[in-house]
């Protein structure tokens, strides 16, 4: 995307969130404003989280109340980042490229989060989806890799949120900024009470 197509979106994303929003409503239950991200600890950054599955057979994926204004702001953000033309890390070897996960990397980046919390977006979206963009709980309802519970609340980010990865990935990004603050948060949440 070049600069000026990222200023024009962050101009359109901006106006929605100065504006607000008809879908955008005051919600108390929103859960916890985003903080700053903290970053591992070294011994944190070496290791991945262990366990990627409860083994319970339980997902209840993304299923906390985040209002679209809140999308909204976190997509203006990444919208900014890549106007300013903020450079991105090379995706890690270990990521095959093209692949759904090395797209996760880089609009994660994209997003303002460190590269030290790629391992545990990865962890948590292994674990409720295996990074298929697919994937549907036919229990709950949630679907696609974030396991947004429902999948219709993506449609904020693009009417193709049921097949396309980018349109999930960043609704998932979005939420996890405007709930958690960073995908640390979200998978200690997780790993917790068995959602996000």
């Amino acid at each position: 995307m070049g600069a000026r197509t990222g200023t024009a979106v962050a101009g359109v994303l901006l106006a929605l969130v100065a504006g607000g929003c008809d879908a955008a409503k005051d919600d108390a239950a929103a859960g916890p404003s985003p903080s700053a991200s903290s970053s591992p600890t070294a011994d944190e950054a070496s290791t991945r989280p262990s366990e990627l599955s409860r083994g319970d057979g339980k997902r209840s994926g993304a299923a906390g109340n985040v209002t679209d204004l809140e999308i909204y702001t976190q997509l203006a953000r990444r919208a900014e980042r890549i106007a300013n033309n903020t450079p991105l890390a090379p995706v890690p070897a270990d990521i095959d490229r093209g692949s759904n996960r090395a797209l996760g990397y880089q609009l994660m980046l994209e997003f303002g989060f460190p590269a030290a919390q790629w391992r545990y977006l990865d962890a948590l979206w292994t674990r409720e989806s295996g990074w298929n963009h697919l994937a549907e709980n036919r229990s709950s309802g949630a679907y696609g890799i974030p396991q947004s519970l429902p999948g219709s609340k993506m449609a904020v980010v693009g009417g193709d949120w049921r097949s396309n990865p980018e349109t999930q990935i960043n609704w998932g990004l979005a939420y996890i900024g405007a709930r958690y603050g960073s995908p640390q948060k979200a998978w200690e949440h997780s790993e917790r009470v068995g959602w996000y």
